[in-house]
């Protein structure tokens, strides 16, 4: 039997898998609706995908060492975090992830600029 404090982390685990995948799932419904159906003089501004993509491609990173399938399998043994420090590297993709998804507008505004991409 596992330790309740276990099993609370790993619930934690995949929240912050399920919630920004769904999330990536709803903007691409809204992008897909604003795209198609929406009339242009109401659509406003396109759906981003920035910040739900970033986090969820963290907290798949935090995950990968306690999900047993594939690619996490893969990703788990060529993490070179030696296994002493590997919730420490839960934990800081976890806030990358929260990061991410908070600043998504600046992250997405300076890759923009970076590659001289101008906001239109």
């Amino acid at each position: 039997m596992l330790p309740t404090s276990v099993i609370i982390a790993l619930l934690v685990l995949q929240l912050a898998i399920a919630i920004p995948l769904i999330a990536v799932a709803v903007q691409l419904v809204r992008l897909i609706h604003w795209a198609f159906w929406a009339p242009p003089e109401t659509r406003g501004e396109r759906p981003h995908f920035t910040g739900p993509v970033l986090a969820l491609i963290f907290s798949t990173l935090a995950a990968s060492d306690f999900l047993s399938f594939e690619p996490f399998v893969s990703l788990s043994e060529m993490n070179p975090v030696p296994l002493s420090a590997r919730a420490y590297l839960t934990v800081g993709f976890l806030a990358l992830a929260v990061w991410c998804w908070a600043y998504a507008g600046v992250v997405r505004k300076r890759i923009r600029g970076m590659l001289g991409i101008s906001e239109a």
